[in-house]
């Protein structure tokens, strides 16, 4: 059975560390070729930190202990549940060499069938507002600004509204 540690508080920001730390969290698991490592978003809530990472071998929400209420100790490969949003989420626990203790839920079973880093980054997003988050994640450069009809783009074009 695993022990359970103390895990590493961290006080400020994590996501240049989740960044770096991706491409090695990722060994071992199948890839898709079609995603790159990329922070969705990062975010504190109730003294805890959820972060969105995509990278070749995975899409995940990570939860790192900030000192706050969301953080429960968990042997590392087990699970647990915590109830965000109106979803009960199962993070499993785990251990990173530069990280620490850590806790994550996969957003996809197979990362192989994600078709690349638009819709990757549309299921980061659909989690962050499933968990309740609102944050400075605001839409995808691609959902943006929506399609201008040429209709539309001749009237702009001309000055009329």
């Amino acid at each position: 059975m695993s022990e359970i540690s103390t895990p590493t508080d961290w006080p400020s920001d994590p996501a240049s560390v989740l960044l770096q730390r991706a491409p090695a969290m990722a060994e071992g698991l199948p890839v898709n070729p079609a995603l790159a490592v990329e922070l969705a978003w990062c975010l504190r809530e109730r003294g805890d930190w959820l972060a969105a990472v995509i990278s070749p071998g995975f899409i995940r929400v990570f939860l790192l202990p900030g000192g706050g209420e969301l953080w429960g100790h968990i042997p590392l490969g087990q699970r647990r549940y915590l109830a965000l949003g109106d979803v009960d989420w199962r993070f499993s626990a785990a251990h990173d060499a530069v990280l620490g203790d850590c806790q994550y839920v996969d957003l996809v079973d197979a990362v192989a069938t994600v078709s690349g880093m638009v819709e990757a980054r549309h299921l980061a997003n659909d989690a962050r507002r499933a968990l309740g988050l609102v944050g400075p994640a605001g839409p995808s450069p691609e959902e943006a600004a929506p399609p201008v009809s040429r209709r539309g783009f001749l009237r702009a074009l001309t000055g009329r509204r």
